[in-house]
């Protein structure tokens, strides 16, 4: 283990703000024009693999796609679809290693087009973990005889043992995990990671456990990132008042208030590199890594001009530039307000009088945003998907005892567009009303393609051309629903389309399930009954 070295990279954050009169705003819908045919269809009934895990779909070939189930010391089964989805044209159990009772399924992955099994074993006598990846011939459909060992360390802690992110262009696999505490209290513990870095032949690159620099009662890790360049990202929250820096703070409300911090690992020595996210009298409720297609560092999230406030005013774009020396030269932070016009359309004119107010005062902003998605584009543009989320808590008293029921809701999605400099092109609101005591069909699925975007949701067939003036009718889950379907341009124009009643169908499907296994192309496998399931498809032309 290498002790910390923790490196501050100082560097003034260049503030642009997006005008609001320099992007154009597509509020209302229309279900009179969907240039693209959406066509549905179902697959005929096939053998549902009973007592297996379900892995997910996977694209073997340009035609070939197979979903795959796995069953604990036994065998992966893969059903190998037609490439129009309409039958299974082959079902192959293909054994799992002897021993592979004592093994810990760690997931089915593709990196590049290559395909493993990852498991993981645990040696108790000698307290030795280890990783393994075991590649998987995807046109004879039979697994490698020899296995590569990519881990061994002590103990890990048992929670979401390992963490697996890939770079855009799939040419790096970083895998990390968490070492068990020795200290059991978390001021007293400081958390060592372990940072290994593979290509997608699964050769190291690059492997350490570092110790992080603060102690675990005031960092958290939110996430972890590669880029196509081998470089190793964590992005963590700091209480600003923590062991290292002493008491910076001695204001009681910002006593345990937390800062973001984006930390590189430097994989010549072993240290880290933390650069950290200021704002500027703006507070952030969320906060997001990713790697964009030109291969630079994101981070986004939503802000808030309040303090302690649920809602958000709008998103910030943090973008990494680098020098020739791959390292970091500048931080550049930009601002997209979200407009009025977009956050008071389809609402109530009580509910809107009330937002006009706020509006006036300088308060008025999105409720209960929560980030769902951030997309890139070869242009450099990027959108940020959100949705309104809240959880209504209801409690009960018969005369005898009392008892908590819930409420879900999700609710309108806000989607913001900005180009390569951070500037907002247009803002819209895709407007529903989603609630239940069960969640499964609630929410929505985003697929993009040809550069355009498609929102699925189950809806209230009210809400088909649902004047800017009224909000939506509700959609209660568990009881039917149109699939509907929203398109929004390139030119940022939405379109809306109802596709079917699920109850015509006499199905239930779960839109956030869906997966979008081609450019074109969205299937979801449904449960026809205990022995038969069938595949749904959705295809874009």
């Amino acid at each position: 283990m290498k002790a910390f070295l923790l490196e501050y990279i100082l560097i003034p954050l260049q503030k642009t703000n997006s005008m609001k009169k320099l992007f154009t705003i597509f509020i209302l819908i229309s279900s009179s024009y969907f240039a693209q045919t959406l066509s549905y269809s179902f697959s005929n009934e096939f053998e549902t693999v009973k007592k297996h895990e379900d892995m997910g779909f996977y694209k073997f070939n340009s035609d070939e796609y197979a979903e795959v189930y796995y069953k604990k010391g036994d065998d992966m089964t893969f059903q190998i679809f037609d490439k129009d989805f309409k039958n299974v044209r082959k079902q192959e159990v293909v054994p799992l290693p002897e021993n592979s009772k004592k093994f810990a399924n760690e997931g089915f992955f593709s990196v590049k087009n290559d395909y493993y099994w990852f498991y993981s074993t645990w040696e108790r006598k000698t307290e030795t973990e280890r990783l393994f990846a075991l590649p998987f011939d995807k046109t004879s459909l039979k697994f490698n005889t020899t296995d590569i060992k990519l881990i061994e360390t002590g103990r890990l802690d048992p929670y979401n043992k390992y963490s697996f992110n890939y770079s855009t262009d799939s040419t790096k696999m970083l895998v990390t995990y968490r070492v068990k505490p020795k200290e059991r209290r978390d001021k007293l513990n400081k958390d060592i990671i372990g940072f290994n870095l593979y290509d997608n032949r699964m050769n190291k690159l690059y492997a350490a456990e570092i110790e992080m620099p603060y102690s675990e009662f005031d960092m958290n890790n939110l996430g972890y990132e590669v880029d196509s360049k081998g470089n190793i990202y964590m992005l963590t929250s700091v209480r600003i008042n923590n062991s290292l820096d002493g008491e910076v703070n001695k204001e009681r409300e910002n006593r345990n208030a937390m800062r973001y911090e984006l930390i590189r690992v430097n994989q010549k020595n072993n240290s880290l590199q933390a650069i950290k996210i200021n704002l500027e009298n703006k507070f952030t409720n969320s906060v997001v890594l990713s790697e964009d297609l030109n291969h630079d560092i994101v981070i986004a999230g939503y802000y808030s001009d309040k303090k302690n406030s649920s809602g958000s005013n709008g998103a910030y774009i943090i973008r990494l530039e680098y020098d020739a020396n791959n390292s970091v030269k500048n931080v550049r932070t930009t601002f997209c307000e979200f407009p009025a016009e977009t956050l008071k359309a389809y609402e109530t004119e009580r509910e809107k009088r009330k937002m006009e107010k706020k509006d006036k005062d300088g308060n008025l902003e999105a409720s209960n945003l929560t980030f769902r998605k951030m997309v890139f584009y070869e242009d450099g543009s990027v959108m940020i998907i959100g949705e309104e989320y809240y959880v209504v808590e209801h409690t009960h008293y018969n005369g005898k005892t009392t008892y908590t029921t819930y409420t879900y809701y999700y609710n309108d999605i806000l989607v913001l567009k900005a180009d390569k400099n951070g500037k907002t092109i247009w803002c819209n609101k895709i407007p529903k009303f989603q609630s239940g005591s069960g969640t499964a069909d609630l929410s929505f699925h985003h697929h993009d393609y040809q550069g355009e975007d498609f929102f699925y949701y189950l809806d209230n067939i009210k809400n088909i051309d649902l004047p800017l003036t009224e909000a939506p009718a509700g959609h209660s889950s568990g009881r039917g629903g149109y699939l509907t379907c929203v398109k929004i341009g390139k030119d940022g124009k939405m379109t809306k389309r109802s596709i079917f009643d699920i109850k015509d169908e006499k199905i239930r499907i779960f839109p956030r399930s869906f997966e979008s296994i081609n450019g074109n192309l969205i299937v979801d496998r449904l449960k026809a009954d205990r022995d038969a399931s069938k595949v749904f498809k959705i295809e874009i032309k």
